[in-house]
């Protein structure tokens, strides 16, 4: 049984980190070098008390408005996040009963970090296609701030809180084609928070701070990125990635209308496309405004494509998401005719500082 992608939405909180406020917090000249690098010049982070499961209803909400489909009619949903409101129970249940959906719908959470969409897509379309569902919601969420120390520059200058919601549906036509994925676990640490389950339980030791060689300031309860360790992973692990994905389906860079890669960062992306010997007009992104979005960052640019007409029914489309685990995986998939609505919540009336975004724009 085929599925499609039918709707898709995504939500932001109205706390934002500006370029302007981290230039005060780390001197100008470094975060200028920064955001060269990263493309990110603004991100949007939760308050406190607000969490990824209501980053992921407002969301969701949003798509059942939009698309005209009622959660009564969802038989499975997901919940990918990094960030639940608890270790037990499961996000996803919880998520059931404020969303309103169905008793009879199965729910869990997949944990994943920033290649939860590619892996949450391909079990919808896995459920579906043995026939335990005919629509399924999945929804991507973190907030990977309430991780970070405010001091850890390589960091907070990064990421930021979304989430988005897919709807997939049973489709007479295929529309999501064929995935490629894998992991390398002897890389786990490469990006970690080291004393946030049970294998090292926090104690009040681990929240003494202290300042690496780089001088970030972090405590073990806090997230902990090597950015060179992962920059390398990513380099070699995107275009082999995407490269088998084309073999399989007997397909060229030139066959593919749009690639969208988990918004990382500019460098990151740009020196993928550039190995692939992708267009720059081929390659969407979305990171500049809300910044490193984990797990949702597909999910948003996609909504985002959607919206400024950069993607539409009948195209092809390659997402490839790499992170943490060391984990990837990367998905074909083509726009479907049946798509119903595209949408976004949260207030975007002010964009970024203007000199900001004018360098943004230059710079993509």
């Amino acid at each position: 049984m085929n599925s499609a992608i039918t709707a898709i939405s995504y939500a932001v909180p109205d706390g934002r980190l500006t370029h302007a406020e981290l230039c005060s917090r780390f001197g100008t000249s470094v975060m200028d070098k920064v955001s060269k690098l990263s493309g990110i010049l603004e991100r949007r982070i939760c308050a406190d008390g607000e969490c990824a499961s209501d980053l992921a209803a407002q969301a969701a909400k949003r798509l059942f408005y939009t698309s005209g489909i009622g959660p009564d009619s969802i038989d499975l949903l997901l919940m990918a996040t990094q960030t639940p409101d608890f270790a037990m129970p499961t996000t996803a249940c919880i998520l059931q009963d404020r969303l309103s959906i169905s008793k009879s719908a199965a729910c869990l959470d997949i944990n994943l970090g920033c290649t939860q969409f590619i892996y949450a897509i391909a079990t919808a379309q896995s459920w579906i296609a043995s026939g335990l569902a005919k629509r399924a919601l999945v929804l991507c969420a973190d907030t990977p701030s309430k991780l970070i120390n405010k001091m850890d520059r390589s960091a907070v200058s990064i990421f930021g809180d979304a989430a988005c919601a897919i709807l997939i549906e049973k489709s007479r036509l295929p529309s999501i084609i064929g995935f490629d994925f894998g992991s390398d676990g002897s890389g786990y640490d490469a990006l970690i928070c080291p004393c946030s389950g049970m294998r090292n339980p926090p104690s009040p030791p681990d929240a003494e701070e202290k300042r690496d060689a780089d001088g970030n300031v972090r405590s073990n309860m806090n997230m902990k990125v090597d950015g060179l360790r992962i920059f390398a992973f990513a380099y070699k692990t995107i275009p082999e990635s995407v490269s088998n994905l084309l073999n399989k389906r007997g397909l060229k860079v030139s066959n593919i209308d749009l690639f969208v890669f988990h918004q990382a960062g500019y460098k990151i992306v740009s020196d993928a496309a550039e190995r692939l010997k992708i267009p720059r007009k081929k390659v969407y992104y979305k990171m500049h405004d809300i910044g490193n979005c984990g797990g949702a960052s597909i999910g948003i640019a996609l909504a985002d494509a959607v919206s400024t007409g950069r993607l539409r029914p009948g195209m092809k489309v390659v997402c490839c998401a790499f992170g943490v685990g060391l984990s990837w995986g990367s998905a074909l998939i083509e726009w479907s005719g049946n798509f119903r609505s595209a949408s976004r919540v949260g207030d975007f009336s002010r964009s970024p500082e203007k000199p900001e975004q004018q360098r943004c724009a230059d710079m993509i």
